[in-house]
């Protein structure tokens, strides 16, 4: 009988470490904001995000996104969680659109496809993990108030 692979742990933590050195590099030049460099080398950060890193809007008001109507989902965001097509009246169906713009979507992504008022009144649904979570609230203290 073959045995199971065992995960190299050490590998991993060297790739970690690698991409933590490579994120604060990228925010000293610049290229990175700081405050999610900070939040994706913190301790804990899931390796998801760590690889794959998330943007933020500059401003809150930039969020220009439809307030009704269908939104017509980027085809890289659809899977089975979100479809095609995205009722913004469907509470359910809207948060889980958020929820992926704010982990995975592009800033500009974010500014045509997110709504400001309605982010406001979701946003207690606790639509991204922690770690993105808090990046949004420390910029945009308005949000902690919905």
């Amino acid at each position: 009988m073959a045995s199971t692979p065992r995960p190299d742990f050490a590998r991993v933590a060297r790739l970690r470490g690698a991409e933590q050195g490579v994120i604060d590099e990228a925010a000293r030049q610049g290229l990175i904001p700081e405050d999610i460099a900070h939040a994706l080398t913190a301790p804990g950060v899931g390796d998801l995000l760590l690889f794959q890193g998330f943007e933020v809007v500059a401003d809150l008001d930039a969020l220009a996104g439809p307030g009704s109507g269908v939104v017509d989902v980027p085809r890289h965001l659809i899977d089975g969680d979100v479809p095609a097509l995205v009722d913004v009246a469907d509470a359910a169906q809207c948060a889980v659109l958020y929820r992926r713009l704010l982990v995975r979507g592009s800033m500009t992504e974010q500014a045509v496809l997110i709504n400001r008022d309605v982010l406001l009144r979701l946003w207690p649904r606790r639509l991204a993990p922690q770690t993105v979570a808090q990046v949004w609230e420390r910029r945009f203290p308005e949000l902690t108030a919905a």
